[in-house]
């Protein structure tokens, strides 16, 4: 007569279960660590005030936790006196964010709600600067008309950044209108898309060196630094490291 389940075999797959759950735990955990951000909504400026004489404008993002990040933009000039804007939408206006094809990819959900925009010139010697007031990850920027069909234009970042989607837009343009140039420099001849900033800031800058009016952009967040903290690389290895020994053991009594 066979031995009752319950007297041999139940218990011997305690262990296994035990150790096969610990190890799909850990794996999770760490291959979160490093993974790329999927797809997700993501949140936009709501530019509540703008002074073009002066280039300033600021808004708020209010995120799902009710929590809200406040955003400055100023235009200044080398010696850090002001510079200007070309002009802002705060309040109603032309939605130069359709159609929204440019602005969903893989990355981001949604595009820009509103019409809110706000407007810049090139080839002034002015340096274009968002300040957020906490630490913001994997930040996106939408971008309207950057360049013309036959006459580019260039957004000169101070932080690297990819390009997660682009297409015809309001004005126009083509799927290749927008391009990555060495430099941490993007490149439009009509572009409309959406490029992505990988990391954790408070703070980026860029320049317009090409004389153009107008361009055009706004800006999202995913989530912040203080609701999502990013895992130290000791932390990420540790669980790498546990998940593999795990692992391993796990082979080892298959093996037996």
């Amino acid at each position: 007569m066979l031995p009752h389940r319950n007297t041999l075999f139940f218990p011997m797959r305690i262990p296994f279960l035990s150790s096969l759950r610990r190890f799909a735990g850990l794996t999770a955990v760490a291959c979160a660590a490093i993974a790329p951000v999927a797809a997700a909504p993501y949140h936009y400026v709501d530019w509540t005030a703008a002074n073009i004489g002066l280039g300033t404008a600021s808004g708020t993002i209010t995120l799902p936790d009710a929590s809200t990040v406040t955003v400055n933009f100023a235009a200044t000039y080398a010696n850090g006196s002001a510079g200007t804007l070309y002009g802002a939408q705060i309040n109603g206006g032309a939605n130069y964010w359709n159609p929204s094809t440019p602005y969903t990819s893989a990355q981001v959900d949604n595009a820009p709600p509103g019409t809110d925009i706000l407007q810049l010139s090139g080839g002034l010697n002015q340096i274009y600067t968002v300040t957020l007031s906490e630490a913001i990850k994997d930040p996106i920027m939408a971008i309207v008309s950057l360049g013309r069909t036959f006459t580019p234009t260039t957004y000169n970042f101070n932080a690297p950044f990819t390009i997660v989607s682009q297409a015809p837009g309001f004005f126009g343009g083509t799927n290749t209108s927008l391009s990555q140039q060495p430099g941490n420099v993007l490149q439009g001849n009509e572009g409309h898309g959406t490029i992505q900033f990988i990391g954790t800031f408070s703070t980026f800058s860029w320049t317009v060196p090409s004389p153009e009016a107008w361009h055009g952009f706004t800006f999202g967040i995913r989530t912040t630094e203080a609701i999502e903290p990013t895992p130290d690389a000791a932390t990420t290895a540790l669980l790498l490291g546990l998940a593999t020994i795990l692992f391993a053991g796990f082979r080892r009594r298959r093996a037996r």
